[in-house]
């Protein structure tokens, strides 16, 4: 071969090794975190308001606090949600506080669904997805959200399962 050939071939294998060294380095930068945490959630406060349109339509103004046990991650929800004889629909505002004082700031919605138990009483199940707004602290930069699936154990008391994925950009 010919020097300008080997140049050229030399070139355009630098090249391609720069290309991938650089792609590698951009997916390694970004960090990935799955988090899964089931929440006792409690209900501290309520206003429900007849809407009179329609029989058993209701909106309700709440306020609840909850605790993932495993983690220690404290949740304190606002939302606002729309019934019609149970069933409806749900935006909050979430705050997750971590152990270390960090926070995340998430949007929810969903939908809300009131099913019988076995003894006759009511049972408030709802799912949906969230999306953060903002972090601070080891959460500041990152991206991201998931689902969560909400049922009711007693008056005022609920277990939210959720399942995110966050990723720092």
């Amino acid at each position: 071969m010919k020097p300008l050939k080997y140049k050229r071939l030399m070139v355009i294998l630098i090249s391609l090794g720069l290309i991938f060294a650089f792609g590698v380095m951009t997916s390694v930068a970004q960090e990935t975190v799955k988090l899964k945490t089931k929440n006792y959630t409690f209900t501290i406060k309520a206003e429900v308001m007849k809407v009179d349109d329609t029989e058993g339509h209701v909106i309700v103004i709440n306020e609840l606090k909850g605790i993932d046990v495993a983690s220690g991650i404290v949740s304190h929800l606002k939302g606002f949600v729309d019934l019609v004889k149970g069933n409806g629909t749900v935006l909050a505002y979430v705050i997750n506080t971590f152990p270390d004082g960090s926070k995340m700031f998430i949007k929810s919605q969903g939908k809300m669904t009131t099913i019988p138990s076995p003894e006759g009483k009511p049972i408030m199940t709802g799912e949906g997805t969230g999306s953060l707004i903002k972090g601070t602290g080891k959460w500041e930069g990152f991206q991201g959200g998931g689902t969560w699936k909400l049922k009711g154990i007693a008056e005022g008391i609920a277990l939210i399962d959720v399942e995110d994925e966050y990723t720092k950009k």
